[in-house]
């Protein structure tokens, strides 16, 4: 999909130290057309098809439904490290005035623009807040319910900003959940059972392998969709009590006086989801095995993904819903759908068949799915064009001003050691192959399992420890980016503790979301005191953490400790690797950025599977998939 740049409109102008930090040209082209939709200049048709083969005759029915609505959000993709902060918060500052005025607190109307975000990014949000606005924008930061709990509905209603994670429906470990506990609560709600532990649907491989067309993301033999109903059951169930506590909270009245009133209470002036590209990815396996994947099931339930009447979704706006990405993954028409259903509930055609529907079906719903039928080829151009629609009327994307620093690649291959080769080869005779030169493709389910041996080679240990040494080596008091997989994480961990290095990290599960963020603003800012300088120079990540961050300031060197591999979704797993290099390549780095990515090879030298998956994920045409095509 061509997603198109904003240089056709008009710059937005501000009045004289209305920002603090004047806008480019292009962000503030990017700003007129985010308020034109805002003001309701821009529509979009919104429509489906019906057919109905009468049999023998070779005749078919079509019927046709369509109406011209505006549009009520849409998605801003300008390229990683362009603004896309400053230009919501421009947003946000250019509105204020009207959504003071619209503010009702007997109402629940808040006047503030609700921003969801990954767990890491509060505390940047706010200080780019600071930056370009001052004080002139009223903040809160919500990163937890016992957050929540200090403030009141007056204070919710009328803040400028509100700031939470989007997984905050999914605090908690084990049988505390505090969050929905509290909803329940309030609401005065059956309680409301944890989400599904797994998937029960996977969205159908796209630029990899052969689609089969007719298949409706389905057969295990053609897409990999294992579905168990178990699980499909679990979500619609989950979905019905969460969304029944909504409608039973909103029925209750507050006083402004009462304190911890859950976000979905509130009509909000808009809502703004940044990486708004995770919750398009569903997961590796149907297992909810690490936090991304269940910070996106919480994030698209949060964000009201299986209900079709906008009014009654978890978060309601007023005036429209932003997605905020880098990486926009527009690679199909299934992926435009769902992302216009999130930004506001824009129909798109074909949004009534789309395969996340599959998520929650019953057995019944499963089987008329099934003898429905195929789509004809009309309907399938019908679909394309509304996708094609769609991103041309509500996405923009922008390239960022030329970096004048150079961005340096650098291969480390190292050779496993004789021990490594011997326990991976062991490994992959139990599923029936005998040589190092594999392709994940070629061991499929079983990929993991292997890459799970090769992320803890010792001589990967080794080659990440030499890395470090080598460029403290040049810039002793230089800070260093390491990104690794889950399984690289912990092998990574390892490495850095048995070596002796001081590093810092970050744990979704352990780590409040208050600690995370100071953890990383140790890397976000150059060091200003002795206790700074103090501070570790090494911060490991997982790549679930990468995206978002703006580390430009005090760190020019990533290090890739091993390749992302997710399964089919090669889209996906390339998009993550940009958004980890884009944390310090992006806009105010001064210095050259260098990536220093390690690749394990045989005992001799031998391809193997990381040459493959690097090859893969550096491929240009995924590239471009990943990070759409534009202007």
């Amino acid at each position: 999909f061509h997603v198109p740049n904003s240089d056709a409109y008009e710059e937005t102008e501000f009045a004289e130290n209305e920002m603090k930090l004047p806008l480019y040209p292009r962000q503030a082209k990017a700003l007129t057309r985010m308020m034109a939709i805002e003001n309701g200049d821009v529509l979009f048709e919104e429509s489906e098809m019906s057919e109905h083969v009468l049999p023998g005759v070779g005749w078919c029915l079509i019927a046709n439904a369509s109406k011209k609505t505006r549009l009520r959000g849409g998605v801003l993709g300008d390229a990683i490290g362009s603004g896309k902060t400053v230009i919501t918060i421009a947003l946000i500052l250019k509105g204020a005035a009207k959504a003071r005025a619209s503010r009702n607190i007997s109402a629940a109307r808040s006047s503030a623009t609700l921003i969801v975000v990954p767990p890491g990014l509060l505390d940047q949000w706010d200080d780019e807040r600071k930056k370009f606005t001052g004080d002139k924008l009223k903040s809160i930061k919500i990163d937890s319910t016992a957050t929540l709990k200090k403030y009141s509905v007056k204070d919710l209603c009328e803040a400028d900003i509100v700031i939470a994670p989007a997984g905050i429906i999914d605090e908690g470990n084990g049988k505390k959940r505090p969050y929905t506990e509290n909803l329940q609560k309030k609401a005065k709600s059956a309680p409301i059972p944890p989400a599904s532990s797994s998937h029960s649907q996977r969205e159908a491989p796209t630029i990899e392998g052969t689609w089969v067309r007719c298949m409706a993301s389905g057969p295990e033999i053609y897409v990999g969709n294992k579905g168990n109903q178990k699980y499909r059951d679990q979500l619609a169930y989950y979905g019905h009590c969460y969304s029944d506590a909504i409608s039973k909270l909103r029925k209750q009245k507050f006083d402004a006086t009462e304190r911890g009133v859950p976000l979905e209470y509130f009509t909000w002036e808009r809502v703004v989801v940044d990486e708004c590209h995770q919750t398009l990815v569903t997961g590796k396996g149907f297992k909810l095995n690490d936090f991304k994947d269940s910070a996106r099931q919480a994030a698209r339930e949060f964000l009201g993904v299986a209900e079709t009447d906008v009014s009654k979704r978890p978060l309601v706006a007023a005036t429209a819903v932003w997605g905020l990405t880098g990486t926009p993954l527009l690679e199909t028409e299934a992926r435009v759908t769902e992302l216009a259903n999130l930004m506001g509930g824009t129909y798109v055609t074909g949004a009534a068949h789309h395969w996340r529907r599959d998520e929650r079906y019953s057995n019944r719903d499963m089987f008329l799915s099934q003898i429905d039928g195929s789509r004809s080829r009309e309907y399938r151009c019908n679909v394309q064009e509304a996708a094609h629609r769609f991103v041309k009327e509500a996405c923009q994307r922008n390239r960022g001003e030329e970096l004048q620093v150079e961005l340096v690649h650098r291969n480390v291959s190292v050779n496993m050691s004789e021990a490594d080769g011997k326990n991976f080869m062991n490994v992959i005779k139990n599923i029936g192959f005998h040589s190092y030169s594999l392709a994940a493709d070629s061991l499929g389910e079983k990929t993991l399992d292997v890459l799970s041996i090769t992320a803890s080679s010792n001589a990967r240990h080794s080659a990440l420890v030499e890395a470090i040494n080598t460029i403290h080596g040049k810039e002793p008091d230089t800070k260093i980016i390491v990104f690794a997989t889950s399984n690289g994480y912990v092998s990574a961990k390892e490495a850095l503790k048995t070596s002796g290095k001081k590093f810092s990290h970050v744990s979704n599960e352990l780590d409040s979301v208050e600690r995370q963020n100071e953890i990383i603003s140790w890397f976000r800012h150059e060091d200003a005191t002795a206790e700074d300088r103090k501070r570790p120079r090494i911060l490991l990540l997982t790549f679930e953490q990468c995206a978002g961050h703006n580390l430009q300031q005090s760190c020019h060197n990533v290090i890739l400790f091993d390749p992302i591999y997710s399964g089919t979704d090669a889209v996906a797993d390339a998009s993550v690797e940009e958004q980890a290099i884009g944390r310090v390549y992006r806009q105010g780095q001064q210095n050259d950025v260098t990536i220093t990515r390690i690749i394990l090879k045989g005992p001799e030298g031998e391809t193997c599977l990381d040459d493959w998956i690097v090859e893969r994920n550096t491929n240009e045409d995924v590239l471009r998939a990943a990070t759409s095509n534009f202007d």
